[in-house]
């Protein structure tokens, strides 16, 4: 069953079926297979095509439609009880008609028309035999008066198995069959045979009716080496299947509404991966006033139509404002939109919102079904993804990155006409450019770049140290060997063990000098305290133990005092025997040594006479350092290596970056008569170059215009990198690469401030100014491709510079391109503004044909080219009233639907010529 949307579809068609009621039904079966057949009942017959997913079937027994009104009672009963294999199947009263001449014409009529109806046009087409199914009788009518009362009673006429055995092309011959063609009353014809030709008569005719194809089955489903339901149908493209649907499909022809179903085209049902199913607006200030405002589109294409102020705009930018695509719009535009997307005000009558509006878009993705939602006030979820229970729950994401669409007015088209970085910006949006793959890389590899840089100029800051390295290594190396020669080494070390030596001999003095103190605390302390006897003077006996106590501390103190005494004695003495110690005569002959070298040190620079050590230490670490250097030279030719290499990988990634847009442009161009775009590798001109080159130089804010591009643009370093370049492609972009290159090197020499010809003296002052890593930077730039677009008003013109057209050109030019590629939904807001109808049918509508089969096109326009000729599947009207701007639901719908035909025909400037047009055979009454 085909997917649940909106408008036109195609439709499996078997045009050519047989019941039990034709007489051969089971032919060639042994008889008993064949009785089997034969009382197959009209349930059973429905369900075999249902099953086959068969979506309408042509009913055409032999010249009988007895089964016409059973097959129609039996599908009620089917709809109301709905068994497990039941799906729609439309059912088109029919007739195999034997002809005289014996040619067989296949008769389909309105599915209204019943078994009562097939009779009568048997009657008019004068079958006087048995009409309960013999095919051996035929008309006293010839096929050209057979087919002119099939057309008179409002069917369609259709010869079948028109290349084989009863068919037209194989019984009728010269002027006969000129006749039945020239007559015009044929809507189509069976071919069984793909590959088969039809006459030399049929092709000098002029006419080119659709080749259709049916199983001319006379077998139930399942049947083997036979033809059965679902083997073989014809694909129709209508809205709800009815005969006028039918009528005008067959008129299109292939391949705008009918493909064989042996023509290998798979599914053309196919949905793209993202489309809007439907947009609503509520309580906007001129739509949604009481009820939402809801468009419901198609997965291809959909048009909205209808006057000036009707709300067609109002709608697109509701869903742009409903998808986040806000940030796409130019600058120079935005503006509008900003004033748009405001609370209306009113005094100034502007802004088309409320406090409490709502846009709501429902979207499929994949399969999956999604609610996007907007409200002026930021309440409520963003994303809504609905579960299997068909409950909305809240969704992840970004709506703008994970439902991506391009939504475009005529001014954004007009505006890309003339903006070539906005074009080439787009082009770089294209899925097959790899855009972002590409800037990752380069912006990556530029970050890689820049630090490599920095690290080796880092090294080589470190390595301009060895040369006071050095210098210093000399110093210390002369210091070292003062200290090492003669004697000195081993009076240094002498005295630095008297040194050591003298200061245990001095703690231990003074640690003497501390036990004194102590003990004669401890004398303090030991002493007895006072008392009183009288508190005694009943109780001798504990006086006598307090006297005792007293003696005895008083013994113990004495002792102590006697102890520091002698102990302070001897440590005077011990000092005096240290001075005069033969230790104390070495000590004052060395340190008198000491002294005399002490001069000698200072007089050389050395103020530490302890700093021998150190000095070696220091030795060692320069010596180090040294060594160290020596590797980082090596380091630092690695790391400019490695910056050489990423270079040369960002100038790689820039080459394939153009490539990938030239091969892009080629690909999607390379059928269109119309237009033409070349990629130029680094820009068209050195006035597109100037903005990046002044960005890379640090110099945005004006100035140094005589020396950068002077106002005639034939002076300044950019003036001359443009200059003198060859015209061929890859040529011109090899010489223009040594150009750049020379001019970096002339701006690398500038820096250094040296002389470089060719480079005025202020561009030099402000080159001299810049940083190492700004520097880096302007390796780092190279004019940024440009695109040259070309156009011709016919195929047998020439092409010209986009720039030379006129508005409507410019735009039509861009249209065409943008229509050529592309999978996401693409919104057009009356682009055909300013276009004459020969640009938009040969530029625009062509494209959209084309487009559409791979992605969701939604257009508001009033040109009824695009709505016609595009072959829209679904038309959406709208109209302004008390008011509100709302969708015309009796005017909406598809092309086949006469209210929507009468809509474009009353609304679209032209509409009833495009009509007239498209169906040149078809008869359209002026007041219908």
């Amino acid at each position: 069953m085909t997917g649940d949307f909106v408008g036109a579809r195609w439709w499996r068609f078997d045009f050519h079926t047989h019941t039990p009621a034709s007489p051969d039904y089971g032919k060639r079966l042994d008889p008993k297979a064949r009785k089997a057949q034969k009382e197959r009942t009209p349930r059973e017959w429905l369900l075999d095509f249902m099953r086959a997913e068969i979506d309408c079937v042509a009913i055409t027994d032999h010249n009988t439609g007895d089964w016409v009104d059973k097959l129609k009672d039996a599908y009620s009963s089917l709809a109301s009880t709905r068994p497990a294999d039941f799906r729609p199947l439309f059912l088109f009263p029919g007739v195999e008609i034997s002809v005289n001449g014996g040619i067989h014409m296949l008769a389909i009529l309105d599915p209204a028309k019943g078994t009562s109806d097939i009779a009568s046009l048997l009657g008019a087409v004068k079958f006087r035999a048995d009409r309960h199914g013999t095919s051996n009788a035929c008309t006293l009518m010839s096929a050209q008066e057979v087919a002119r009362e099939i057309h008179t009673s409002g069917g369609l006429a259709i010869p079948a198995h028109a290349d084989s055995g009863s068919g037209l092309f194989d019984r009728v011959k010269g002027t006969t069959l000129k006749a039945i063609l020239d007559d015009g009353h044929l809507s189509a014809i069976e071919v069984v045979d793909p590959q088969y030709s039809p006459p030399q008569i049929y092709r000098d005719s002029g006419l080119d009716l659709p080749l259709v194809l049916g199983t001319d089955c006379h077998h139930a489903a399942g049947t083997a080496n036979a033809n059965c339901p679902g083997s073989r149908f014809t694909w129709i493209k209508m809205g709800r299947p009815s005969l006028e649907g039918l009528r005008l499909a067959l008129l299109d022809g292939a391949p705008l509404s009918v493909h064989r179903s042996d023509a290998g085209i798979g599914d053309p049902n196919r949905e793209p991966g993202l489309w809007i199913q439907s947009v609503e607006v509520a309580d906007a200030r001129h739509m949604g006033h009481d009820d939402p405002v809801i468009a419901q589109f198609s997965p291809w294409l959909s048009t909205i139509i209808g006057g000036r102020g009707t709300g067609k705009s109002t709608l697109i930018e509701m869903t742009r404002i409903g998808m986040r695509r806000k940030d796409d719009i130019s600058a120079s535009l935005r503006n509008d939109l900003d004033r748009f997307d405001s609370v209306s005000d009113p005094r100034t009558g502007l802004g088309a919102m409320k406090d409490t509006t709502e846009v709501r878009l429902n979207l499929c993705k994949e399969g999956a079904s999604f609610r996007v939602r907007w409200r002026q006030d930021g309440e409520g979820p963003v994303i809504e993804e609905m579960a299997e229970d068909e409950s909305w729950q809240p969704g992840l994401g970004v709506v703008a990155s994970r439902f991506p669409v391009r939504i475009l007015s005529q001014k954004e088209v007009y505006a890309l006409a003339n903006d070539p970085v906005a074009l080439l910006r787009l082009v770089d949006d294209a899925e097959p450019v790899r855009r972002r793959q590409w800037a990752e890389t380069i912006e990556t590899s530029e970050a890689e770049f820049i630090s490599l840089r920095s690290q080796a100029r880092d090294i080589e800051s470190r390595i301009a140290k060895r040369q006071r390295l050095e210098g210093e290594l000399a110093d210390v190396g002369r210091q070292i060997a003062l200290f090492e020669e003669g004697g000195n080494r081993d009076l240094l070390r002498q005295y630095q063990r008297f040194a050591r030596q003298e200061l245990v001999l001095n703690d231990r003095g003074r640690e003497m000098e501390q036990n004194v103190a102590t003990i004669r605390r401890a004398v303090d302390e030991v002493e007895p305290s006072d008392y009183s006897s009288d508190d005694f003077h009943e109780e001798g006996d504990a006086l006598d133990l307090m006297r005792k106590a007293a003696a005895q501390q008083a013994g113990t103190a004495s002792v102590l005092r006697k102890q520091a005494t002698a102990l302070d004695e001897f440590r005077a003495a011990w000092i005096k025997s240290v001075g005069d110690s033969e230790w104390g005569a070495n000590r004052e002959s060395t340190a008198r040594s000491y002294d005399r070298l002490i001069v000698r040190l200072r007089d050389e620079g050395v103020e530490d006479p302890g700093a021998y050590g150190f000095l070696i230490q220091r030795q060692s670490a320069i010596r180090q350092q040294l060594e160290d250097l020596d590797a980082l030279v090596q380091t630092k030719e690695e790391l400019e290596d490695r910056a050489r290499a990423v270079f040369g990988r960002i100038e790689d990634c820039r080459r394939g970056w153009t490539d990938a847009r030239r091969d892009f442009v080629a690909s999607v161009l390379a059928d269109n008569e119309y237009v033409k775009i070349e990629v130029v590798p680094f820009g068209v001109s050195a006035v597109a170059a100037e903005e990046s080159f002044r960005e890379a130089i640090a110099r945005t804010d004006g100035g140094l215009e005589t020396g950068i591009l002077a106002e005639d643009r034939k002076q300044g370093v950019l003036a001359r990198l443009f200059s003198d370049l060859p015209s061929g492609g890859k040529t011109r972009a090899k010489a223009f690469d040594t150009k750049v290159r020379d001019l970096k090197d002339d701006l690398v020499q500038a820096h250094r401030k040296e002389d470089v010809p060719g480079i005025s003296k202020w561009v030099r002052k402000h080159i001299e100014r810049l940083t190492p890593e700004q520097m880096d930077r302007v390796r780092l730039w190279w004019p940024e491709d440009g695109l040259r677009v070309k156009y011709r008003r016919s195929t047998t013109g020439k092409f010209v510079a986009l720039s030379q057209g006129s508005p409507g050109q410019k735009s039509a030019a861009i249209l065409a391109f943008l229509l050529s590629y592309g999978d996401e939904p693409i919104i057009l807001d009356q682009p055909e503004d300013d276009l004459d109808n020969h640009l938009i049918y040969d530029l625009v509508v062509r494209q959209i044909r084309q487009n559409k089969r791979g992605r969701q096109v939604i257009i508001a326009t009033h040109n009824p080219n695009i709505v016609v000729n595009g072959d829209a599947e679904t038309v959406i009207s709208m109209d302004h009233q008390d008011g509100e701007c709302m969708v015309v639901t009796e005017a909406t719908g598809c092309l086949q639907d006469p209210g929507v035909r009468d809509e474009v025909c009353r609304v679209m400037e032209g509409g009833r010529k495009a009509f007239k047009s498209r169906y040149r055979r078809l008869k359209v009454d002026d007041d219908a």
